[in-house]
């Protein structure tokens, strides 16, 4: 409702304004009637209202006066100017100040109700576009704290602003993928509803998932939370389709909330080997070795084939996908989508030899894809010119650049630097640095060092090695090095890289 102030040095004047018509039936509710100006702007001091109806000449203080003041309290605030005939010099100023109209002692009645009906819409439009525009303020704020990408000051005064609830015991993010979500209203309307039901503060996710964060008092409360929210999504499953709700781990501090979204995201990987419609948490039971080690291994070897011919690449393809759906009887597009992503995303990171091919074009593409077809299709079309351009590279590569590359991707264990490399391969070191970087790109102790944290991520991922073994494994004897470059890589440290 929208609240209304009456104000006139005749109380009969106000008591009939509020009886004349039916003030709920048009959204407004009459929460006070004053008789001057000084006890209406005492009132708004204290008070929030949405319209101002009031009478010009007032004891104490005028109405254009009270209006004047208004403005600068609140100039949101609607007017209405109750006048007599004779005071068309008072409404020519009231006008001036922006009231939305004048009427006429007696009021009349359809008078009043046109005009607080236009008054209403008016409102309504402000108020949604505001709402708006406090949302995409709102979800920028979360996704930042989400990602760990704003300072802590900043984020607790926008989230008091908020009236995000930032003094509680425990935190979890979560995200939900939706399967098979009709169109963007349905998805907006299970948004707010969840909001609303349990107190929760979420935003769309660009792949159309919902995320969000949930806090409570203890961890069973969360818990107990997460399933009511499942269940809730149960009972509209016949409108929004099926669903599946990946949580991260909970934290005590909303400043790690990052550490359970990226927890979120990893578990949400899991939804091949699960049943739709359920919660996947660290407590749910799969094997996420073997598949993360299943993974893995078509993303190595999709490199390796890549490098080889389309032939071994339309092969490894299809076994791609019939192993992702070997545990599914539906693949569905979401989870499909989601894997391909995350490997067209591995390829771009381990193939160096083309600086210039732009993977975001593939990425963009399986993000508007709703089909299994679609999305295989994408992916083999972005490998088949992956391959065009690197054997479009390798006729321009020199000889001796193309057996240096051979060797450095089968011995980047060992010790190599151009001075071995030139030893080896019987080639000035100077010469071999000079011709490496035009024609790859990128200096050679750039090239090693990438190749190197690379496969260290494989590892980090796929094994319960320590990180200082891995970094001896992939060509770091000085674990502190091995350390130093991994950060600057990577931008978090080897153990931060294997819980995200």
């Amino acid at each position: 409702m929208y609240k209304v102030l009456l104000v006139d040095d005749e109380p009969l004047i106000t008591e009939g304004l509020q009886a004349l018509v039916d003030w709920e039936d048009y959204g407004f509710e009459v929460v006070q009637r004053l008789e001057n100006g000084q006890e209406a702007l005492a009132y708004l001091e204290r008070n929030e209202i949405d319209l101002l109806v009031t009478d010009i000449v007032m004891p104490k203080k005028t109405g254009l006066e009270l209006i004047a003041e208004v403005q600068k309290i609140n100039p949101t605030i609607k007017t209405i100017i109750l006048s007599g005939y004779e005071e068309f010099d008072y409404i020519k100023k009231g006008i001036a100040l922006g009231i939305e109209n004048y009427l006429i002692k007696p009021v009349d009645e359809d008078e009043l109700v046109q005009t607080i009906k236009g008054i209403g819409d008016t409102l309504s439009d402000n108020r949604e576009q505001l709402l708006e525009a406090e949302d995409v303020l709102k979800e920028n704020t979360i996704w930042r704290l989400l990602r760990n990408e704003i300072k802590t000051e900043e984020w607790q005064e926008r989230m008091t602003f908020y009236r995000f609830e930032k003094d509680q015991a425990t935190y979890v993010a979560a995200i939900i993928d939706f399967l098979n979500i009709p169109n963007e209203a349905a998805f907006i309307k299970v948004k707010r509803a969840i909001d609303d039901r349990f107190g929760t503060h979420s935003v769309a996710g660009s792949n159309g998932e919902l995320v969000f964060i949930s806090s409570g008092e203890h961890e069973q409360a969360l818990s107990e939370t997460l399933q009511q929210i499942a269940s809730f999504l149960k009972e509209q499953v016949a409108e929004i389709g099926t669903f599946y709700i990946a949580t991260g781990h909970v934290v005590n501090r909303l400043d790690q909330i990052s550490d359970s979204y990226f927890k979120a995201r990893e578990n949400s990987l899991y939804q091949i080997i699960v049943e739709p419609n359920s919660v996947i948490s660290n407590k749910t039971h799969v094997d996420r070795y073997s598949l993360l080690k299943s993974q893995q291994h078509y993303k190595t070897e999709m490199v390796k084939a890549i490098h080889e011919s389309k032939g071994a690449v339309a092969i490894l393809i299809d076994d791609f996908y019939k192993h992702l759906s070997q545990n599914n009887q539906y693949l569905v597009p979401a989870v499909s989508r989601k894997y391909t992503i995350d490997l067209v995303t591995y390829i771009h990171h381990s193939i160096q030899d083309v600086k210039h091919y732009n993977h975001t074009i593939a990425i963009e593409k399986l993000v508007q894809a709703r089909s299994n077809e679609q999305i295989k299709k994408i992916l083999t079309e972005y490998c088949d010119e992956l391959i065009d351009a690197i054997s479009q590279m390798d006729e321009k590569r020199s000889p001796i650049i193309k057996d240096v590359l051979e060797y450095i991707h089968a011995s980047y264990a060992k010790e190599l630097s151009l001075k071995t490399l030139s030893q080896r391969f019987h080639v000035n070191s100077i010469y071999l640095g000079q011709l490496f970087q035009k024609e790859m790109g990128i200096v050679f102790s750039e090239y090693i060092n990438h190749l190197r944290i690379e496969k260290a991520k494989e590892l980090l991922k796929t094994t319960h090695l320590t990180a200082g073994e891995i970094g001896r494994q992939v060509g770091y004897s000085d674990t502190t090095y091995f350390y130093k470059q991994f950060k600057k890589y990577v931008s978090v440290t080897p153990t931060e890289w294997r819980k995200v």
